[in-house]
């Protein structure tokens, strides 16, 4: 008898137990979904048509296709804020939004986590955007249609959102059209320029330059594209142009073929021109340093290019082993000393974007500092430095400083 009340009290105590276990693996259970979910979510997003005139004075009757998408974390500071992200030489969006391992090479995923709206979309000239005439696509209509599709998102025309906050974000050419967007529109509240600065290695941009050929030779373009204007990458030459090998996944490089874009002579042309000013700075500094007064008014734009003109903070970000900028990884390398580098970026801004520029360097990066094995490091960077920026106004509001854990990034 005693031996059977001990049983059924025992059983009761152990049915409490694991009653009580089964609740808590349900609850360790959920927060671990959670937790992955956390780190895997993707962002809403949204397919749009802005439509724009590729001059001044023209008729909106060419449309840049793009996509909206939305965040996964609420930031209160950044409700209104997007980023419009601006793709390079024969890239689209693919670049912001690689389908490879999106959640280690996905900007936009990265931005989403970080409370930001972005808009990518289809430079003109690429993609599903209009494909006019080789010689419209220059840096300058870039920069027009941009301005306007930035208009339109201020607007709320776009997907019906008005944002007050843009912080425009580009990559290599992205980055020149976005000073330039930036230096004569004055539409925007903050730069991020990456794979860009105002001087170039020679010997690496005329070995990518030899690179390009027709796009309408090209196997991914085969009868969609015939204007010879348009250009684009060899076949396999992608990887020694834009990445440090050691540090890359060879699928990436993969992927990137697979969705590479074009890119027009007159894009091309416009890189030499917006790229001048560097080229003749060793002429230029003794000459200013002589006569001041040579290198100001209407001649500072020559001497020192668009973002002479730029009023609003600038971080620009660049690949340790760029082979494009820096001279990849010989012993050359001239982004080895970053405060050079950055002292040598400031000459070509004044104001507030000279006062608030932030120069960093990705290690053992080359060109596509989105596309390395380390390229998170560099999106928290982008949007920290966005969110604080963005959270400033006026010029004498506070500038971004580098915290003291740099989190895989050099700074000057």
């Amino acid at each position: 008898m005693f031996r059977g009340r001990w049983s059924g009290r025992a059983v009761l105590a152990v049915g409490a137990v694991l009653a009580v276990f089964v609740q808590v693996c349900s609850v360790m259970s959920a927060s671990a979904h959670a937790t992955a979910w956390a780190e895997t979510e993707i962002p809403d997003c949204r397919s749009v048509e802005v439509p724009v005139a590729l001059t001044a004075r023209g008729a909106q009757t060419a449309h840049l296709a793009g996509q909206v998408c939305y965040p996964t974390t609420h930031v209160d500071t950044l409700e209104g804020a997007v980023q419009v992200l601006v793709s390079g030489t024969a890239y689209g969006p693919s670049y912001w939004d690689f389908p490879y391992q999106p959640d280690t090479y996905s900007y936009v995923r990265a931005a989403a986590r970080a409370g930001f709206t972005t808009f990518t979309f289809d430079r003109i000239g690429i993609g599903r955007s209009t494909r006019p005439l080789n010689t419209q696509v220059t840096i300058e209509s870039n920069a027009h249609t941009i301005h306007q599709a930035i208009t339109q998102l201020r607007a709320g025309s776009v997907d019906g959102v008005r944002y007050g906050k843009v912080a425009i974000v580009g990559h290599s050419l992205g980055s020149l059209i976005a000073w330039y967007e930036a230096g004569t529109y004055h539409d925007v509240d903050a730069v991020v320029a990456s794979g860009i600065l105002h001087s170039f290695d020679p010997l690496g941009v005329t070995k990518f330059v030899a690179t390009l050929y027709p796009a309408a030779l090209d196997p991914r373009f085969l009868g969609s594209v015939v204007d010879p204007g348009y250009l684009t990458t060899r076949p396999g030459t992608r990887g020694s142009s834009f990445y440090h090998l050691p540090n890359t996944d060879p699928a990436v490089i993969d992927t990137d073929e697979a969705h590479k874009e074009t890119a027009t002579a007159a894009e091309a042309a416009g890189v030499f021109a917006q790229e001048l000013p560097g080229v003749l700075r060793p002429v230029s500094q003794a000459a200013c340093a002589l006569t001041p007064t040579l290198c100001d008014g209407v001649a500072s734009s020559v001497v020192y290019g668009v973002t002479r003109n730029i009023t609003v903070p600038v971080l620009g970000v660049v690949g340790q082993y760029d082979a494009l900028l820096c001279g990849g990884s010989s012993s050359a390398n001239r982004c080895s000393d970053v405060a050079a580098v950055r002292q040598d970026e400031s000459a070509y801004y004044t104001g507030r974007a000279q006062r608030c520029l932030t120069v960093a360097e990705l290690p053992d990066s080359g060109h596509n500092v989105n596309l390395e094995r380390n390229a998170q490091s560099w999106f928290d960077l982008s949007n920290e430095w966005s969110r604080f920026t963005l959270e400033q106004s006026g010029e004498d509001a506070s500038c971004w400083s580098a915290p003291g854990q740099t989190d895989g990034l050099q700074f000057p």
